[in-house]
C-alpha cells in the first residue's frame, strides 16, 4: 500500500497523483492530512478531479477530502475521459472504498452546480419574490455558480459537476462513502459493468447557505446510471439528496451528434450509439433508507427514444422522510418513488412499453404518490407496498392501456 502523506508536491493533488504514478502495487491510502505545509489542515484540498488508471484501489480512511473554490472538476474521475478525449477506451478494476468516516465535500463556493441544462448565476436565490408564483423553469433553469458571467468560462452546467464519474469501466466498486454538498449528482456512471456501490451516505438538499444566504444548487441526485450501464449492484444508500436519490436513465438525446469529452453535456462520453449500448439492464437496488430533501424521486427510471431499461430488482426502500413532507414542490407534486417515461418530456419520446421485466417489493413511502406511472410498463411486479401518507395514494397510473401484464399488490389504489 502506498501512503499519500508520505509523497511529497506542491499541492494536495501533486501529493496524491504521485502516489498513483508510483510504480509498485496499485493500493493507494488516503489518510488524514500530513503536511508541514498549512499543518493545521488535516483535510484534503482539491483542484482538479483525481485521475484513477485501470487496475487502481484508492483506499480513504478516516480522512476527508474536500474541493477548493479553484476548482471546476470531480472529486474522482476514471482516468480515460475528460476535456477533449472524444475515444474512451475501456478501463477495468477500480475501486473506492472507505474505512471509517470517509468523507467528499463540495467546495464552500462552488464555481458551478447543476447539470448541463443550469445557467449559472451567482448570486442564485432559493426564494423567488413577486406576486404571481414562479414557473417550473424560473425555478429551476439556474443553479449557484461564481463562475456566472465570467468572460471564457461556461455558462452552464456539465459533467465536470459530477462527484464520482466513471465511464467505460469494467469491475468497479464505490464502497463506504459520506457525500456532502455534490455540486451535482455525487455518482454517475456511463457504460459500466459489473459495478458494486454500496454503503453511500449522501448529505444535499437542493438548497445551501453561502454568505449568509440560501441559494439554489440544482442536480444534487445521489446515484446515477447512464445508458450502456449493466450488471449493477447498488445497496444500503442513506441520507438526504437534493434531486433524485437514484435515477436510472437511458435516454440518449435526439439531438445533435456530440463527441466524448465535450463540455455541453452532463455526460461524458458520446452520444453515438450506433458503437454502444443506450439500454440498462441487470440491476439490483436493495435497502435504501432515505428521501430527496429538495423533491422528486427515491428512485426514477426512464427509458425514451427507443432506450430500455429491463431485468432490475427493487427490494427495500424506505422514505425516511418528515411526517409532514409529503410532495415533491408546489410547482411538481409527485411520488418518491416513480418510473417515469411520458411523452414530451424533454427528454425525448418513449416508445411504448420500454420498461420491463422489474420486480418492486418492500417499499414504505410517505409520498402524495407511492408509486407513479405516467408512461408504458410491462412484465413487471409490485408487491409489500406501504404508504404512510393517509393522504397519499399507493399506485397511480396515467395511461392504463401502456400498462401490460404487470401484477399490483390486491387492493392497491390504481
Amino acid at each position: 500500500m502506498k501512503d499519500v502523506n508520505k509523497y511529497s508536491g506542491k499541492s494536495d493533488n501533486e501529493r496524491i497523483e504521485a502516489a498513483i504514478r508510483d510504480r509498485g502495487d496499485n493500493v493507494v491510502v488516503i489518510r488524514r492530512r500530513v503536511s508541514d505545509v498549512e499543518p493545521e489542515r488535516d483535510w484534503w484540498l482539491l483542484d482538479r478531479a483525481v485521475l484513477l488508471p485501470g487496475g487502481t484501489t484508492v483506499i480513504l480512511e478516516d480522512c476527508r477530502i474536500k474541493l477548493s473554490d479553484r476548482c471546476r472538476d470531480n472529486f474522482f474521475r476514471s482516468a480515460n475521459c475528460g476535456l477533449g478525449i472524444a475515444e474512451i477506451e475501456p478501463l477495468s478494476d477500480i475501486h473506492i472504498r472507505g474505512i471509517g468516516n470517509a468523507v467528499l465535500e463540495g467546495a464552500d463556493h462552488p464555481r458551478a452546480t447543476g447539470d448541463g441544462g443550469k445557467i449559472l448565476g451567482c448570486p442564485c436565490p432559493k426564494n423567488f419574490t413577486g406576486a404571481e408564483p414562479p414557473s417550473f423553469e424560473d425555478l429551476h433553469r439556474h443553479s449557484y455558480g461564481t463562475d456566472a458571467g465570467k468572460t471564457g468560462e461556461s455558462q452552464h452546467g456539465d459533467w465536470r459537476n459530477i462527484g464520482i464519474l466513471m465511464a467505460n469501466v469494467d469491475h468497479l466498486s464505490i464502497e463506504n462513502l459520506r457525500i456532502r454538498e455534490s455540486h451535482a449528482w455525487a455518482i454517475s456512471l456511463e457504460s459500466c459493468a459489473h459495478a458494486l456501490i454500496d454503503r453511500i451516505e449522501f448529505h444535499a438538499c437542493m438548497t445551501r447557505s453561502i454568505d449568509g444566504a440560501d441559494h439554489n444548487i440544482e442536480n444534487q441526485d445521489g446515484v446515477n446510471l447512464r445508458a450502456g450501464c449493466h450488471d449493477v449492484i447498488i445497496s444500503n444508500i442513506t441520507g438526504t439528496t437534493g434531486d433524485d436519490v437514484i435515477a436510472l436513465t437511458a435516454t440518449p438525446s435526439p439531438q445533435r451528434r456530440r463527441s466524448g469529452g465535450e463540455l455541453n453535456s452532463t455526460q461524458v462520453m458520446s452520444n453515438d450509439f450506433s458503437r454502444r449500448s443506450k439500454n440498462i439492464w441487470n440491476v439490483i437496488i436493495r435497502n435504501v433508507l432515505a428521501y430527496p430533501a429538495g423533491g422528486c424521486y427515491i428512485l426514477r427510471l426512464m427509458a425514451l427514444n427507443g432506450a430500455e431499461i429491463r431485468n432490475v430488482s427493487v427490494d427495500g426502500i424506505v422514505d425516511t422522510s418528515p411526517e409532514d413532507f409529503h410532495t415533491v414542490t408546489s410547482i411538481q407534486a409527485g411520488a418518491r418513488i416513480g418510473i417515469i417515461g411520458e411523452p414530451n418530456l424533454p427528454y425525448g419520446e418513449q416508445y411504448e412499453c420500454s420498461i420491463f421485466n422489474v420486480t418492486f417489493s418492500n417499499i414504505i413511502s410517505n409520498a402524495t404518490r407511492a408509486v407513479y406511472i405516467p408512461g408504458g410498463l410491462r412484465k413487471c411486479v409490485f408487491s409489500n407496498i406501504i404508504n404512510r401518507n393517509p393522504d397519499g395514494k399507493c399506485i397511480e397510473i396515467q395511461v392504463p392501456e401502456l400498462v401490460k401484464d404487470v401484477q399490483f399488490p390486491t387492493g392497491a389504489e390504481t
